[in-house]
């Protein structure tokens, strides 16, 4: 028995576009979600502060 597909989908050309769509959208959400997973940090004023203003050994070849 041959699977039904949708008539834009007989051509193989439109095949092809469809599946790079369709891997273009699913690698978005990936990077979406490894850059927006809530695991973001939250800093205070007084750590901002505390980072900008800390002596740091300046490096020297």
């Amino acid at each position: 028995m041959r699977k039904l597909t949708p008539s834009f989908l007989q051509h193989p050309l439109a095949r092809e576009i469809a599946l790079a769509i369709a891997i273009k959208l699913v690698l978005v959400v990936a990077i979406f979600y490894a850059f927006f997973d809530g695991r973001s940090v939250h800093p205070d004023a007084a750590a901002v502060g505390e980072h900008l203003t800390s002596t740091r050994p300046s490096i020297t070849p």
